[in-house]
């Protein structure tokens, strides 16, 4: 199978060791893991990078990095990409909080130190898939009302505690009406609808964990109540969280139902 994408070679920076003037043949992608830094490029633009952040730099580009704190990191690799399908325009990507590029240039780096370069190439391609993913997604928040991703951004963190609607509207800083219409156009249900489906997907994940309880796993997804939880989640997936601790691959899928009211 011939790839898009070839692997060429990995490296590591740390403890504030110099980074020379240089340029690659092939494209190269850079992930800070610690510390801060400014890269300068020949065309004269500097990019500021913090941990999580990714740049992105097209074949023959002159650059430096330039270390802004003592304990900068940095892992790269430098690969040679064919057709127009990947975009290696100039730019960093913001990917703090991603729970698996961090790991993935590590790889990368143990894979070249053992020769591993067809292992690398694929996870090259991986990595790649992950960046035009978070991009797509950094797109999609653009379009959206900024009402919407305030609840949202809301929700995602305050999922586990008991609210209303009305009580996240004015978080919002809209109308309950506005803002039900504003999540209707955008997932096609309300923001109960939203919020049981947040939290379904949450307890289906900690059910899968045994040394939670049931009773702990509604407590933790906004349901301190085990009877009502189970009811809810009953209701969801037209069975128990017990029978579905059991045989999750049979009843994940399950449709959703409308009219989840919150308590």
């Amino acid at each position: 199978m011939k790839l898009p994408v070839l692997f060429s070679y990995a490296g590591h920076y740390e403890k504030n060791l110099p980074v020379p003037v240089h340029s690659h043949r092939g494209a190269e992608l850079v992930y800070v893991s610690r510390g801060e830094c400014v890269t300068i490029f020949g065309d004269g633009v500097a990019l500021a990078a913090k941990p999580g952040t990714i740049y992105v730099t097209p074949p023959n580009l002159v650059h430096v990095q330039r270390n802004l704190t003592e304990d900068c990191e940095t892992y790269y690799a430098v690969m040679e990409i064919s057709g127009g399908e990947l975009d290696t325009s100039l730019r960093t990507i913001d990917t703090s909080g991603d729970l698996f590029l961090s790991q993935w240039f590590r790889n990368l780096y143990e894979l070249n130190s053992g020769y591993a370069l067809e292992e690398a190439s694929l996870l090259l391609m991986l990595i790649w898939s992950r960046l035009n993913a978070i991009e797509a997604s950094g797109e999609v928040r653009l379009r959206r009302h900024p009402a919407l991703l305030r609840a949202m951004d809301y929700l995602e963190e305050h999922y586990s505690e008991v609210f209303t609607i009305s009580e996240l509207s004015a978080k919002a800083g809209v109308s309950q009406s506005h803002l039900n219409a504003l999540f209707r156009k955008e997932t096609g249900a309300g923001a109960e609808e939203y919020l049981t489906a947040l939290r379904m997907r949450h307890a289906r994940r900690l059910l899968l964990n045994l040394y939670y309880t049931i009773a702990e796993v509604g407590e933790l997804t906004g349901y301190p109540d085990a009877n009502y939880f189970s009811r809810r989640f009953r209701l969801y997936h037209g069975v128990s969280p017990g029978v579905y601790r059991r045989s999750p691959e049979l009843h994940a899928d399950s449709a959703r139902i409308a009219g989840e009211r919150i308590t």
